[in-house]
């Protein structure tokens, strides 16, 4: 193949074109697919507050509450929460803090 020195704006020119040509090469099932492995993909990054945050901006918090009652799921006594005091500069101390 002929080699070439693209410039930043015909690369992306040619990834663009690119896309297109996949995408209307598709039917809507492959596309679904596509989609859903990637986003399967995105999220298997997120940790339990990333995906709670993207759920609550993308829909709201009713649909993350809905999604999580689906999943059978005991909902977290959060009684023992931790408190941080200062002390010194750069000194500090955490402990539990129980409610009565």
């Amino acid at each position: 193949m002929t080699k070439y020195n693209l410039t930043n704006q015909q690369l992306d020119d040619l990834k663009e074109a690119y896309c297109e040509l996949i995408c209307d090469s598709m039917d809507w099932k492959s596309m679904e697919q596509f989609v859903y492995q990637t986003l399967q993909d995105d999220y298997a990054k997120y940790n339990q507050h990333e995906l709670f945050e993207e759920i609550e901006c993308t829909h709201d918090d009713v649909t993350l509450q809905e999604l999580i009652d689906n999943l059978d799921v005991t909902p977290v006594d959060d009684n023992n929460s931790t408190h941080t005091y200062s002390l010194n500069v750069n000194e500090s101390i955490s402990f539990p803090v129980h409610k009565e």
